[in-house]
């Protein structure tokens, strides 16, 4: 275990500073990257202590830092108290984290000197005492270093906390343990009767002390907005600090760790009155940012989604951004790393990215912890990189239809609990991040998620009860990519109206659009009753109440729904395998968290453009649960639909995720992979045991080739891959070719290059490797990839375009050049009826 690789500071302060390989043209891919750490690798206060500090901070982690514009460092002081006690006097001492474990035990239910594990310690035997005037010396001291010996441009931001984690507060436990509760409605609203963070409209009651915003104490009933508004307006400049971080939710939600909130409590939603609860939130922004106004604010936000905080806790985060109170939306939760619940980390970062305040976002990783024991790289991640690799292949479209990516990257954090900064982090994370940046997604992958972020927060703030869906809706994506379904492109609502004709007709071609159902009414019902007609596929899911809709899916609903348990019966060519135990075919319905009753039916029974693809049967009662429908006068375009229900147990014990049902109740959202099929790719996946974890899996398109990107959370499943071209070859692997569909073991982290895929009629193993690039008529070979052992053939080639477009690929057959076919997109060549081997060069 790395426990044992305990390293010295090694101050070594060479730069070696070098140059990223994308900038020779003078652009870098990133706009920003942040650092964050905490006090404890500054184990002495002399000045030249400080300066190694930093200066090796900044070494470790140049390469990462050359690729952006410019740097910033999020210095993890406290939890926030040295901005709540801030007096003004700079030589006054403060309370730093200074510890390993949970700090203010009796938050957790421990008491001091109990013996629990669990309880903070110092994380030295002595830890340094630090003076406000020693924290501003760090801060001039990090900028200081990186412009003169790195010529580095740096920014440093300040950080508050609402829990109680983190460091001991005599603030918010002491003496104002008031703004640790929430009032709603004339209720106190809690989940926990010890655990509590700061709720950030509560009222502080009067105090005497002076603060430097209040030199004559705090007035009964002063808003926590204002005052801590105030106290930042006085700390952070007088600290040379340029920015504020709201961390663990803060000043998003009460409930920042739970999926129940204000507005759920899992028994009931709504419970709460939107205007009042999220005119609540709005307070503390408000007051906050009039006092002060001149500094920038950027949060962390919850663990979850915007559509699950808007149902939940009603957030109003449009109103937020419309204010202009924030540039950038919350990243991706570090949460994945400890309860590998990727399918919410990413669901929820696209939810964030859809719709942007301003024009960048940010991605967040966790490489260390500065607080407690485990540093994620090495004890939750186990050097794998696909928290890396997945996220980043995830991108959004814009108004121009142009795929965007971050263009901001964050460290969690540069330095360990004991404080030291490990090389060997930076040294293994900085490669897998340059080069999931260098080969970000150029194009839509292949589902492209049309995401209503305006909708669903208008829906919620015009009727609360609309929540209900939200939820459902939005928990069904996050379950359906933990069961391997291949998103990673999502688009606002907004952008697509701004698409021009042109755009649209792009879209078309590129990706299958993945639409909630509850957003298809009015306008937007119309709008995909012309898509579908003119040759758009889309994928809808949920429950659909438009007439038009309905028709366009050949759906009506019924009178009588079904609700509890009933049989899931499949009509999709083999589905999900296993050795061991039969795959779940039992739905249990509930009505809370499911969008009310399945009460669909075929409109048409004798619609020859309608599939069925799977039914609920209760008794002698049936219901259409999945579909499909293509007609010929649309173009090409098709129609697909899949009901949904979430396998949540409703009232279940309060905790941080929903309690799945027992595992004889089947998680339908495996139907949306299943209902690719009708879009021509067959992805499936074959378990030892029917509960073992799915393999995730995203397909983006970059330089012209496809990358499948994922994770093995159980590295005993495979997955078969058909696609319309037929089966994809990935340079160094093998393959079994037959019925145009492969197995494939990719290992825990995938990340594979495909540019060429290959429909055979005759089975057998295929073989890619990458090659030479040996000399052809091309002057300048860069690349060449091989594939042998092939049986009369047909392959589809995807040079880079660049190459293509300057006839600089060459294809060879048993070493004789050949001509191939240029696909009529352009974008590809042919290659048809070929035995032995090939090999593509450019």
């Amino acid at each position: 275990m790395h426990a044992n690789w305990e390293r010295r500071l090694d101050f070594d302060t060479t730069t070696n500073v070098g140059v990223y390989p994308n900038e020779a043209g003078g652009k870098r891919p990133l706009r920003r990257v942040s650092l964050e750490m905490s006090l404890k690798p500054f184990r002495r206060m002399e000045p030249a202590y400080i300066e190694q500090v930093c200066t090796e901070a900044f070494r470790q982690w140049l390469p990462l830092i050359r690729m952006g514009d410019m740097c910033t460092i999020l210095l993890w002081v406290s939890d926030g108290s040295e901005i709540l006690e801030w007096d003004g006097n700079l030589e006054r001492e403060l309370e730093w984290a200074k510890y390993i474990g949970f700090a203010n035990e009796e938050m957790f239910g421990h008491t001091p000197g109990d013996g629990n594990p669990q309880t903070a310690i110092p994380y030295i035997d002595s830890p340094m005492t630090i003076t406000y005037s020693d924290l501003r010396e760090i801060v001039r001291t990090l900028k200081r270093v990186a412009a003169e010996q790195f010529g580095v441009k740096l920014e440093v931001g300040a950080t508050f906390d609402p829990g109680p984690e983190f460091a001991y507060s005599e603030f918010k436990y002491k003496r104002h343990p008031e703004i640790n509760r929430a009032w709603l409605g004339g209720r106190e609203i809690a989940l926990k009767d010890h655990y509590t963070v700061v709720c950030p409209w509560s009222k502080l009651n009067a105090d005497p002390t002076p603060y430097a915003g209040f030199p004559q104490g705090i007035e009964e009933g002063t808003s926590f907005g204002t005052f801590l508004g105030r106290q930042c307006a006085s700390f952070l400049p007088k600290l040379e600090f340029d920015y504020i971080w709201f961390s663990n939710g803060f000043g998003f939600s009460y409930f920042p760790w739970t999926y129940l909130g204000a507005n759920f409590d899992g028994n009931k939603m709504p419970l709460a009155d939107y205007r009042e609860l999220s005119g609540l939130v709005m307070s503390f922004w408000d007051d906050f940012k009039r006092e002060c106004p001149g500094f920038r604010t950027e949060v962390r936000g919850t663990n979850y989604g915007s559509g699950m905080e808007a149902a939940k806790d009603c957030i109003p985060l449009l109103e937020l951004y419309d204010k202009q109170y924030l540039e950038f939306p919350p990243p991706n939760s570090p949460w994945a790393a400890m309860n590998y619940d990727f399918g919410l980390e990413l669901a929820g970062y696209m939810s964030r990215i859809a719709y942007l305040p301003k024009e960048m976002f940010m991605f967040r990783f966790y490489v260390n912890d500065p607080w407690f024991w485990q540093n994620p790289w090495w004890d939750f991640y186990d050097r794998e990189p696909h928290d890396i690799y997945c996220p980043l292949s995830v991108g959004r479209l814009n108004a121009d239809g142009q795929i965007e990516g971050p263009s901001i990257v964050e460290i969690l954090s540069i330095d360990t609990e004991k404080g030291s900064l490990w090389a060997e982090g930076p040294n293994e994370v900085i490669p897998h991040m340059q080069r999931a940046i260098r080969e970000f997604p150029d194009q839509p992958g292949l589902l492209t998620w049309l995401y209503p972020f305006r909708e669903y927060q208008e829906a919620v703030a015009e009727d609360v009860s609309r929540s209900g869906t939200i939820f459902f809706e939005e928990w069904l994506i996050r379950n359906a990519i933990n069961e391997g379904l291949p998103l990673n492109t999502v688009v606002s609502t907004d952008n697509v109206a701004l698409m021009n004709a042109q755009r649209l007709e792009e879209l078309k071609k590129s990706t299958v659009l993945l639409v909630p159902g509850s957003l298809l009414k009015g306008k937007w019902s119309e709008w995909a009753t012309r898509y579908i007609r003119g040759g758009g596929r889309i994928l809808i899911y949920g429950k659909v109440e438009d007439e038009q809709l309905c028709a366009i899916l050949n759906l009506r609903h019924t009178e009588v729904g079904l609700e509890g348990e009933m049989d899931l019966e499949l009509r999709v060519e083999q589905p999900d395998s296993s050795q061991i135990s039969e795959p779940a075919l039992r739905l249990n319905h509930g009505l809370l968290m499911s969008a009310g009753a399945i009460d669909e039916t075929v409109a048409q029974a004798n619609d020859l453009g309608t599939t069925v693809r799977a039914e609920v049967r209760q008794g002698e009662s049936s219901h259409v649960f999945a579909l499909t429908r293509e007609l010929p006068e649309w173009q090409g375009g098709r129609a697909s639909w899949v009901r949904g229900s979430l396998p949540f147990v409703a009232g279940a014990k309060p905790g941080h995720l929903p309690v799945r049902q027992e595992g004889y109740f089947a998680d339908s959202s495996v139907l949306l992979r299943y209902a690719l099929d009708d879009f021509g790719w067959t992805l499936r996946q074959a378990r030892v045991d029917a509960e073992s974890r799915a393999v995730m899996l995203f397909i983006t398109r970059s330089d012209n080739a496809y990358w499948f990107t994922g994770c093995a959370q159980d590295t005993s499943v495979a997955f078969r891959l058909g696609t319309p071209e037929g089966v994809p070859l990935f340079p160094g692997q093998t393959v079994y070719v037959e019925d145009g569909i492969a197995d494939y073991r990719l290992g825990r982290t995938f990340h594979d290059e495909c540019r060429i895929f290959v429909r055979q009629p005759k089975p057998g193993l295929v073989f890619c490797q990458e090659k030479s690039p040996y000399p052809t008529r091309v002057k300048r070979t860069v690349r060449t990839i091989a594939a042998s052992r092939l049986k009369e053939a047909d392959l589809t080639v995807y040079p880079p375009l660049e190459a293509l477009r300057n006839g600089l690929v060459e294809i060879t057959h048993n070493g004789v050049l050949i001509k191939p076919e240029l696909h009529p997109n352009n974008d590809r060549l042919i290659v048809k009826n070929i035995s032995g081997a090939i090999g593509i060069s450019w």
